[in-house]
């Protein structure tokens, strides 16, 4: 159901098209997706020659002047409006708030109608998918700011979770249950005969849940997965909470059903899950029975929960103890996190939606100066998949920015007074240009550059 469409033109204008006593638009379509296929045909089969994506279009009926006596007045805002493209579409819906680029196609004007209202047809061809901007930000630290830790164990994956076998009774843990919630440590099974087995039961809407909470610190856009040997008992309600974790200010629940967990289960079933951090703080994570149901008691048992920065498929197959994340050594300097020795580097998640019909999202890229011969890379692991640079010296107080928005598509150095500068030819020819973020996760890093902002487009096809 759309809640809220309006428009902003070029100037920063905006064009409220649910305002009850100017303009309200109905009837609105044309906010899916359509392709143009060009197919063979081989008797019964078909194959795929190409796909285009079509120029959609906003299609709606437009109310002019419903609660008001100046219909004519408030055409013509409309008008003023206009005289100012290309325009952003900003629609609002219970997702969120999406943004389209386009250009007006077709606006009627008729007779007023009873009632003193314009009812008029208008179009709007859209030159972009919908998008959400996303904006990120460099500063390297002196060596003046504080300490800094460089974690042992870095050449592979470690637990990162303190106790994690349960082996030193509860040591490391925090008991956050409710007054009925109860707690048993089982003695190994025979597949795992090293750790111990951790019985959680809770009675009728009541909590049983201990925390690790070990002083580990995160920061927005790295990547966290954990994986937990889980089995239930008696529980007939399996979409509720099971795993929480908490970052800073935030926390997200995993429940059974996100895990692939049962009512019941006779055996352990290894569940693991993987996510982006969405800010900067202190980690922890808990292991929770909830009994959200009217029986008696209800029981979880988990095992070997382990926790690693990086992916699931970086986990170890076997588990190991490891040691908690407070295990550094300490310097007297800020040692920032690195990508093989090099600073400035953002792991991104892109989800965007393109169903085929494109391949990344464009970024628009700011490096302050001073600094010599910028470049930087977009990399899947210890691959690079693309690169763009320039062999140019930006003093202090300038700044280049480089686009790859395809409606603004730009190589400027842009002095303190405002003036711009082409520095088209000063693109380095050994890097592949014009970077985009492919979907999925992938390692943005920045080289030979002091601070640096970017925002690139989540783009979605269709919402």
């Amino acid at each position: 159901m759309i809640r809220k469409i309006s428009m902003l033109n070029e100037k920063g204008d905006l064009l409220d098209f649910s305002d009850r006593e100017k303009f309200i638009l109905y009837d609105v379509s044309g906010l899916g997706v359509e392709f143009d296929n060009k197919v063979d045909i081989f008797n019964a089969s078909v194959l795929m020659n190409s796909q285009s994506l079509k120029l959609g279009s906003l299609k709606a009926t437009l109310l002019v002047g419903q609660n008001s006596s100046n219909g004519y007045e408030i055409f013509t805002e409309i008008f003023r409006f206009l005289n100012s493209p290309p325009y952003t579409m900003l629609y609002e819906t219970d997702n969120g708030m999406y943004y389209r680029s386009c250009v007006l196609n077709k606006l009627t004007k008729s007779d007023m109608k009873k009632g003193r209202i314009f009812l008029e047809d208008v179009v709007f061809d859209f030159l972009t998918p919908f998008y959400k901007e996303i904006s990120e930000t460099y500063k390297p630290n002196s060596d003046a700011e504080g300490d800094g830790k460089i974690y042992a164990g870095t050449n592979k994956p470690r637990n990162l979770i303190a106790n994690p076998n349960f082996l030193n009774n509860m040591q490391d843990w925090s008991n956050m249950s409710d007054p009925e919630g109860t707690y048993q440590l089982q003695a190994p099974a025979t597949d795992k005969p090293t750790s111990n087995i951790l019985k959680l039961t809770s009675s009728n809407n009541k909590l049983s849940s201990f925390m690790n909470a070990w002083g580990l610190k995160v920061r927005k856009g790295e990547r966290i997965s954990f994986r937990v040997d889980i089995k239930t008992e008696n529980n007939p309600d399996y979409d509720r909470p099971v795993i929480r974790v908490v970052y800073g200010t935030g926390e997200k629940d995993y429940k059974y059903s996100d895990l692939g967990i049962t009512s019941s289960s006779s055996s352990f079933k290894t569940a693991a899950i993987s996510f982006v951090v969405p800010e900067d703080g202190v980690f922890s994570f808990q292991l929770i029975n909830q009994n959200l149901s009217t029986i008696g008691t209800m029981s979880t048992y988990f095992r070997e929960p382990m926790l690693i920065r990086g992916d699931v498929s970086d986990m170890p197959p076997d588990f190991y103890s490891g040691k908690p994340s407070n295990n550094y050594y300490a310097y007297p300097y800020i040692y920032e996190s690195d990508y093989n020795g090099k600073s400035g580097v953002f792991q991104i998640e892109n989800n965007s939606v393109y169903i085929g019909s494109a391949k990344g999202s464009p970024v628009e890229i700011t490096v302050h100066g001073p600094c010599t011969n910028p470049y930087w890379e977009i990399l899947d692991g210890s691959k690079v998949l693309q690169s763009d640079g320039y062999n140019i010296d930006v003093p202090d107080g300038y700044k280049l920015v480089v686009s790859s928005i395809v409606q603004n598509q730009r190589m400027k150095l842009i002095a303190p007074d405002g003036t711009i500068s082409d520095v088209y030819q000063q693109q380095d020819l050994s890097k592949s240009n014009f970077v985009t973020i492919p979907e999925g996760h992938v390692t943005l890093a920045f080289h030979n550059v002091g601070d640096v902002s970017f925002n690139y487009r989540e783009e979605y096809i269709t919402v």
